[in-house]
């Protein structure tokens, strides 16, 4: 289990959940979130990103999957804003907004 604030992630049943509620990821989205939170405040590149996610796509790919991912966590909670965009870079999970 993971736990970063509001989160909580099982590795065994790989689920997400925000504030109490099941947020339904795919096994990709799983571990994009996995890999963001596990170091909170730590940039993670698309590379990364893509290698903790066993999937080789191009960049805008990436892109994508971390929209759908802020979308379903915006679904269950309005104010959600973990996921930072490091322009230029990749992508941090917030460690003051997500635990």
């Amino acid at each position: 289990m993971l736990e970063r604030g509001q989160l909580k992630l099982d590795l065994k049943r790989l689920t997400a959940h925000w504030a109490g509620k099941r947020v339904d990821v795919t096994l990709t989205e799983f571990w994009m979130v996995h890999t963001l939170a596990r170091y909170p405040g730590h940039v993670k590149d698309r590379d990364s990103l893509m290698a903790a996610s066993k999937i080789v796509v191009d960049d805008s790919t990436i892109t994508s999957h971390v929209k759908r991912i802020r979308r379903k966590f915006l679904a269950v909670d309005p104010t959600f804003d973990c996921i930072a965009t490091v322009y230029g870079m990749g992508y941090r999970w917030s460690p003051e907004t997500g635990g």
